[in-house]
């Protein structure tokens, strides 16, 4: 029986490590760079020009006679070192009188009494006005909508107070804007 030759893939001999061996590439470091190329040279020589250009037109537009003259120091001996300098406003408050009569004094039945108050919002609808009332009644505040007619219509004013204290009133204050509802503060008289 004739044999036929069989093709067989020959191995190549294993060089001891799994990666193949690439061929040395040239790789380029700092001794293949130029120092100097084209568009160095170009900016350099542009940089000069603008030097140059801007050298002369500061040199050129110095005005020699507006440079400062020689500063001379003048001594006058003429008397004046003795003299005070005058100022007008102590001749104008000695000239002024001033009154500090009494004080009239008031009786307590006509003392004015002072009460602090928060406005919680101003509105057309009484409704809107009751429903801004029931939300500071949720928050603990006891609040009071009063009509208010003025030129241009009715209005519908909720107020909460008066307090008795300044700490009472920043209570409330603080317990409304956490609600995110503004207030203004109104002082009255009565």
């Amino acid at each position: 029986m004739p044999t036929t030759p069989s093709k067989t893939k020959r191995k190549r001999p294993s060089t001891g490590s799994a990666t193949r061996r690439s061929s040395p590439q040239r790789k380029q470091g700092a001794s293949d760079t130029p120092l100097f190329n084209g568009s160095h040279v170009s900016g350099f020589i542009v940089g000069l020009l603008v030097g140059v250009i801007a050298s002369l037109g500061i040199v050129g537009g110095i005005n020699p006679s507006a440079l400062p003259q020689a500063v001379t120091t003048v001594s006058s001996n003429s008397g004046d070192e003795g003299r005070q300098p005058s100022f007008t406003f102590f001749t104008t408050l000695e000239d002024e009188t001033f009154s500090t009569g009494t004080v009239t004094q008031s009786t307590p039945s006509e003392s004015k009494y002072t009460q602090y108050v928060l406005q919680a919002g101003s509105f057309r609808a009484s409704a809107d006005a009751d429903r801004r009332r029931g939300e500071l009644a949720l928050l603990g505040l006891e609040a009071a909508v009063e009509e208010i007619n003025t030129d241009t219509g009715s209005w519908h004013r909720v107020y909460i107070g008066p307090f008795e204290s300044r700490s009472a009133m920043a209570k409330a204050r603080s317990l409304t804007a956490q609600s995110d509802i503004d207030t203004l503060l109104l002082k009255r008289t009565q």
